[in-house]
């Protein structure tokens, strides 16, 4: 039986790239000058990691049908990106206060950017993995 790709199929391709730029923008972040001292925080990264792997999942058995089984895949995206996120806000948001306001300077708020490109690429992946999870990836013809 054929299939024609559906929104879903879209919305999970948009979920797994936002996830990997804000997984990326992480890393380059705990190699910087300002943020290098708190180091990288595993629970976050597996989380990350984890949720990018259920959504290529979700994809690969979505394209060749919908089982029941497959359904519990987004959900479970979903939450792992949140702690993903709740994990990366909780490890950066003092640093981020102490940036805004007693240590500002040119240098770290270029280390600051790429925080905030990880805390919204997160943060984007968790809202769209939930908007995903409504959507089959493929539907029959």
């Amino acid at each position: 039986m054929e299939r024609k790709k559906s929104l879903g199929l879209y919305l999970a391709s948009v979920t797994v790239i936002l996830a990997l730029v804000g997984i990326i923008a992480y890393l380059i972040n705990t190699n910087t000058n300002y943020y290098a001292k708190l180091g990288v925080d595993s629970v976050m990264l597996l989380c990350g990691i984890l949720g990018v792997l259920l959504t290529v999942v979700y994809i690969l058995i979505g394209l060749k049908g919908t089982p029941m089984v497959a359904d519990i895949l987004p959900v479970a995206a979903s939450v792992l990106f949140m702690v993903c996120t709740m994990f990366l806000l909780n490890v950066r948001i003092n640093s981020l206060a102490a940036v805004f306001t007693f240590e500002n300077s040119a240098a770290n708020m270029a280390d600051t950017t790429s925080c905030i490109v990880a805390i919204a690429g997160c943060a984007l992946a968790a809202i769209f993995s939930i908007i995903m999870s409504f959507f089959d990836v493929s539907k029959a013809k």
